[in-house]
């Protein structure tokens, strides 16, 4: 029988204990309170900017991620009318933190920003737009984006997968200056298809631009200089297995054999 010893683990915040065998494998569990503290180093360098109005030195909707940048989808909603072809535009939205919490099975990251004036307008694609005037703008009072991220083995380290995006807040439609009641009733109906769209298709995009490779490789190489025992250095991820508090974190020690 081989024989098992302690090990002692280091991990940022402190120290967890590993059970190890002598053929260089090891087991670790991980709380998600532990974990919470690793990944709130990464999401203090996370930023969402969520932007689709078109401009010539507009910036696109992106997750950056430390000076990495990530596209995400536009959020627009196009519709025709008269002739004409109008759309509303998400407008430079930015997240002034991102804050990690455990949650049942997974982490909570939670996404606050800051608004300053309507989060979309209406807009003219093309035709002569002759009720651009009368469609109102869209204000979002303490907008706020949810997501649940679930560790998971990525590339022989370990990332995470996002399971559910959702936001929260009041999304409404605000009259222009230019138009009364009576004829600000004419555009409230695209205004409140466009706020529906975007409480659909905001979450989505999210998590298709988190779920990107490039995405999952920065979050496992952020959390990669936590793998590590003593002088041995990083460890390969062999499995992740995850309990409604902690995660159990199988590894090897020889990094170079692990499969990617």
């Amino acid at each position: 029988m081989l024989r098992r010893v302690l090990l002692s683990v280091v991990l940022a915040t402190g120290t967890f204990v590993a059970s190890v065998t002598a053929a260089r494998a090891a087991e670790l569990r991980i709380t998600f309170e532990e974990l919470t503290s690793l990944v709130q180093s990464i999401a203090t360098e996370t930023q969402l900017y969520l932007n689709s109005a078109p401009g010539l030195f507009a910036a696109s909707s992106q997750v950056k991620i430390g000076s990495q940048a990530y596209p995400l989808p536009p959020l627009e909603k196009k519709f025709v009318k008269g002739g004409s072809t109008y759309a509303y535009y998400v407008r430079e939205m930015t997240s002034t933190s991102v804050n990690v919490a455990p949650a049942s099975r997974a982490l909570r990251l939670t996404a606050t920003f800051k608004t300053d004036g309507p989060v979309a307008v209406a807009s003219c694609v093309s035709g002569e737009c002759p009720l651009i005037d009368f469609m109102p703008d869209i204000h979002w009072a303490a907008p706020i984006v949810s997501m649940e991220v679930v560790p998971v083995r990525f590339n022989g380290g370990i990332s995470l997968k996002v399971e559910k995006v959702s936001i929260s807040g009041a999304p409404r439609t605000v009259c222009r200056t230019t138009s009364n009641v009576l004829s600000c009733n004419l555009g409230l109906v695209f205004a409140r298809q466009s706020i529906t769209a975007l409480k659909t298709e905001l979450p989505a995009a999210i998590k298709t631009a988190l779920s990107d490779e490039g995405v999952q490789q920065k979050l496992a190489d952020g959390l990669k200089g936590y793998l590590t025992v003593g002088s041995t250095g990083a460890v390969a991820i062999n499995t992740v297995t995850v309990a409604p508090s902690s995660m159990t974190v199988n590894f090897r020690f020889n990094a170079a054999s692990a499969a990617k």
